[in-house]
């Protein structure tokens, strides 16, 4: 995979709230940052919701970062910081009411009336699958799981006492979740589940984790992976040009008012797309979801769904942030375009990731079209049997693919065999992948169009959205299981 980042224009359109705490970072830390802060925040929204598929859906949601050992990825931790207040806050409360309540039983000596149970924000990945039942069901407004060891959570989920997979893909569309043992007659269910997760760890350690990309946990998450070492950095006192602890700790401070005002208010509020919006999202990832079926990448089109639901996810947080200030007596929020193709555009991002993650997932004997990402396939796929680069760069210019980005696909079918030269410019698929016809290409060019970084114009899709989603997938007003 390339060393590729997050493009510049999301730093561009952030919240202010949030490219204040991207600014001391570049690159590889800067796109970890985001993401991991993105989903932190999902967990610090209570009373907010949006509807997407006709369901009701909070901010969690899932996010999976992969990388080599010692490679950076372990900036994340800073954005735990965001929360911590949050949870210390709630925890302390809840300690407090535990202990009036044992105090109070002393005084009357009435010792079966029941204590509540310990609320807390932050669970660890270190927990059995029953008092991961009770942490849920204790945190009402949700909970998040914040893990920079990945493999902290496979142990647990390889264990009978500690799998608790199930309470993960369910909790991420708030299907109840219902426990019942014989010991101690228990029996309780958890309506609406909420939770958030926030991971990181190294190939080794996610394979175990979500070991089978059928099992449907593969298909939650929001993956972030890259595969080159990080460089040495300056280590000194003078090496940091910010404190940046102090800076997620106000940040903290910030989050910590914004969740205690929105637990004060009477009503939820809903975050809506515009129509536009709706219309956009439904041409794209209904056409990445043709694209896939196409190139026969079937193992990762569960994932385009649920993206779909957290790219939606990403909007609710996006467009509280940016209006942190003006919640109060507020039932409704509309997204801004700007927010919405901040989220656009990392969903797109991870779709690619999702695929090289399924990769990982496939063990050493995979097909060589699959070391390849969405792009690449497609412009493969459009390729005739025989063909020569000047045939390469007339699709690369329908699928806006630059002809240097031209010459490094071609190096890679190379690298990878699946294409061999015939003579200087000349070149012949191994196989035998039947040539798309004009139309199948113009659909490339609407894909590639709306998979660029830039905004695209959202108006052109007032009409046209309902009739080219139903090729692929309609969310906005469909009941079924996206």
């Amino acid at each position: 995979m390339r060393k590729e980042f997050l493009n510049e224009e999301i730093y561009q359109n952030l919240p202010e709230f949030v490219r204040t705490l991207t600014a001391p970072y570049l690159e590889r830390e800067r796109d970890i940052v985001l993401l991991s802060s993105l989903g932190v925040l999902s967990a610090c929204l209570p009373n907010v919701y949006g509807v997407y598929n006709s369901e009701n859906y909070t901010p969690h949601f899932y996010l999976l970062i992969i990388a080599p050992p010692a490679s950076g990825k372990g900036v994340m931790g800073k954005s735990k910081k965001l929360i911590d207040k949050i949870h210390q806050q709630i925890k302390q409360a809840s300690e407090i009411n535990i202990a009036e309540c044992k105090e109070g039983q002393k005084v009357t000596k009435n010792k079966t009336s029941k204590c509540p149970e310990l609320e807390v924000k932050l669970a660890p990945g270190n927990v059995s699958s029953s008092k991961i039942y009770k942490h849920i069901q204790n945190s009402p407004f949700g909970l998040l799981i914040f893990e920079t060891e990945a493999d902290t959570i496979s142990t647990m989920l390889k264990q009978d006492w500690g799998n608790f997979s199930d309470v993960l893909r369910k909790a991420f569309h708030h299907e109840t979740i219902s426990i019942s043992r014989d010991i101690d007659d228990k029996y309780f269910e958890i309506e609406a589940p909420k939770l958030s997760l926030v991971i990181s760890g190294t190939p080794s350690q996610v394979a175990p984790l979500i070991n089978s990309k059928e099992n449907g946990l593969f298909s939650r998450f929001l993956f972030y992976y890259f595969n080159e070492p990080s460089f040495w950095k300056d280590v000194s006192p003078e090496g940091e040009s910010m404190d940046t602890n102090l800076l997620f700790s106000k940040g903290g401070d910030e989050i910590l008012s914004l969740h205690n005002k929105l637990m004060q208010l009477e009503n939820e509020i809903e975050v809506c797309l515009t129509k536009e919006q709706w219309g956009k999202l439904n041409v794209q990832l209904g056409l990445a979801y043709k694209s896939l079926v196409e190139i026969n990448k079937t193992d990762v089109l569960p994932t385009i769904k649920r993206n779909g639901v957290i790219l939606f996810r990403i909007c609710m947080i996006l467009t509280l942030i940016r209006n942190k200030d003006n919640i109060d007596n507020c039932v409704r929020l509309y997204c801004e375009d700007a927010d919405f193709n901040v989220a656009m555009t990392i969903v797109k991002n991870a779709i690619n990731h999702s695929i090289v993650v399924a990769n990982l997932l496939g063990g050493i004997d995979l097909d060589p079209k699959k070391e390849l990402n969405m792009r690449e396939s497609i412009f493969l796929a459009k390729l005739s049997i025989n063909f020569n680069k000047q045939n390469a760069i007339e699709i690369g210019k329908i699928m806006n693919i630059p002809s240097r980005s031209i010459d490094y696909i071609l190096a890679k079918l190379l690298k990878l065999e699946i294409i061999q030269k015939l003579s200087n410019g000349v070149y012949m698929k191994k196989d035998n992948i039947k040539p798309q016809d004009s139309q199948e290409l113009q659909d490339s060019q609407i894909i590639n169009n709306n998979l660029k970084n830039e905004p695209t114009d959202v108006n052109k899709y007032k009409d046209s959205s309902k009739e080219q989603a139903n090729e692929g997938l309609d969310i906005s007003n469909s009941s079924s299981d996206n």
